[in-house]
């Protein structure tokens, strides 16, 4: 009787993971396939690792990029917990020693398994052979991951400036794993046991929160294992955020000159993640293809002049699709008039006002692109000016009404991708 809980919770994920497969068996298929070719081509193609081969030092320096940007997602981005319990254990021991043991459980497992990938990763990485540089980078690798795990534990439950603190840990941890150096390590090995302690003894749990998301991830998992779509939506429907977080613009001290401007910026740090990120990921492709050999295995791209087509399509997709999102903001406020309400605003002024937000963006996206393609010259002030063409074209076009938006739209893309093309044809 002592084990029939544990018993009868581990039946479920069972169930639960049998119907997964049953409904999902095609895309985890595929999820595998795809994930062990990229497994393949970053190891032994781009790191150059084999057989009593250790990998290269650019292979060993993009291995640890992938480190940091995974656990970036999972400690700053990712929304769900790292340590999950079922939520009717929660409910029913959150104040006994039972909760307790079964929250140190869930920890010990997770650094088991840090153990484990991380060794994987050192082993592959080291050339196969167990020797002290496999030493090193396992142990870098786990201490930087656990570290990360309860890191990702602590900003869950912290709220405001307790935040910060979290970030500048995980800097400091990400800067020892850079270094790769003895002391570096130990470091590491001191900030985990000073975060563990801390998660273990002193954290005050969010339990509202930690509940309501254990409630949502089991009631997707059950809606997913069953298939059922509508239900699904339902839940996703139901979760929507019921007000709008961060800085309001009533906090802000603007004028009537600027009251546009500030509600443009205000629009963007709100605007939906998963686009933004979907968007990236798209340039993120392009340039793999055109800087990297990761995805040379594909039909004609081995090919540099057909990579670099490839690329300059993605970065116009993407900053395309990028331009609707702000247009879209702006043709809200302007067709607010249609629903009654008298803005003391002319056309002109909100695609002035919005169009800077849009120019101060394309700035910094024409940096960011010189800087992954290292390109550096009089080319980026014409690919500015084609950026900055080709979001007012289209803006004013649907702002004014015109005949020509189709028209416009069509010049628009055209001259984005004369723009990237020029820009990454050297």
């Amino acid at each position: 009787m002592k084990y029939q809980a544990e018993i009868l919770l581990l039946k479920n994920k069972f169930r639960l993971m049998k119907g997964t497969i049953r409904h999902g068996w095609q895309g985890i298929i595929g999820i595998v396939a795809v994930g062990s070719i990229f497994f393949y081509q970053f190891f032994f193609v781009i790191a150059k690792a084999g057989y009593g081969t250790a990998a290269s030092s650019e292979g060993v320096f993009y291995a640890l990029l992938f480190v940091v940007a995974i656990n970036l997602y999972r400690v700053f981005i990712n929304q769900s917990p790292v340590f999950r319990i079922e939520a009717a254990s929660v409910l029913h021991t959150y104040n006994t020693s039972l909760f307790r043991k079964s929250l140190f459980r869930k920890q010990i497992l997770s650094m088991f398994s840090s153990l484990l990938v991380s060794g994987i990763f050192a082993y592959i990485l080291s050339g196969f052979i167990f020797n002290l540089s496999f030493l090193k980078m396992w142990f870098s690798f786990s201490l930087y991951n656990s570290n990360s795990t309860f890191l990702s534990w602590l900003f869950y439950h912290k709220k405001g400036k307790s935040r910060w603190i979290v970030l500048v840990i995980f800097s400091l941890c990400t800067v020892g794993l850079f270094l790769k150096s003895a002391p570096a390590t130990v470091v590491l090995a001191i900030f985990l046991c000073a975060v563990w302690a801390y998660a273990q003894w002193y954290l005050r749990m969010d339990m509202p929160k930690y509940f309501e998301r254990l409630q949502r991830n089991e009631a997707a998992s059950v809606a997913f294992s069953q298939n059922d779509y509508a239900r699904m939506v339902q839940i996703a429907e139901e979760n929507r955020p019921a007000f709008v977080r961060g800085p309001m613009i009533y906090h802000l001290r603007l004028t009537k000159k600027t009251a546009l401007w500030g509600k443009s910026m205000l629009e963007l740090f709100r605007m939906q993640k998963q686009p933004i990120i979907l968007l990236a990921l798209l340039m993120l492709t392009g340039w793999l293809v055109s800087q990297t050999s990761l995805l040379s295995f594909l039909p004609l791209l081995d090919d540099p002049a057909i990579s670099r087509v490839f690329a300059v399509f993605c970065t116009t997709t993407a900053l395309c699709s990028f331009y609707q999102l702000l247009i879209k903001q702006a043709k809200t406020v302007s067709e607010k008039r249609r629903l009654g309400l008298s803005l003391p605003y002319s056309t002109k002024q909100i695609v002035t006002s919005y169009g800077l937000t849009a120019v101060s963006l394309n700035l910094l996206i024409t940096i960011a692109i010189s800087l992954v393609y290292s390109v550096f010259s009089m080319r980026l002030v014409l690919f500015f000016f084609s950026e900055t063409i080709a979001y007012f074209v289209p803006c004013c076009s649907q702002l004014y009404e015109t005949r020509f938006q189709r028209a416009a739209n069509t010049l628009s893309n055209m001259l984005l991708l004369a723009g990237v093309g020029f820009l990454l044809a050297g």
